[in-house]
């Protein structure tokens, strides 16, 4: 299973919006939200809409496009090491 981070173009405000995906073989499933702060309770509904535990996750990709804000990349990589896997 892959956890994968997208961090979009920074709009108004310099917020970017952060993507989330989850990819299995045969399924994908995705959330988005655009305020950092709801990040952790997004993927925490991410992971329980789909039954997933984070023991599950065997990686964690971050794709950052280069107009993100960069206070939504370092939460972002934050998180990751978090989770205990390095980008």
């Amino acid at each position: 299973m892959q956890l994968i981070f997208k961090i979009q173009p920074a709009k108004q405000h310099g917020r970017s919006p952060i993507e989330i995906i989850l990819r299995d073989k045969n399924k994908i499933s995705k959330s988005i939200t655009d305020d950092t702060d709801n990040l952790l309770s997004t993927l925490d509904k991410l992971l329980k809409r789909n039954k997933i535990k984070l023991e599950t996750l065997n990686d964690i990709k971050v794709e950052i496009d280069k107009k993100a804000g960069l206070t939504s990349q370092r939460i972002v990589k934050a998180i990751v090491k978090a989770l205990g896997l390095n980008l």
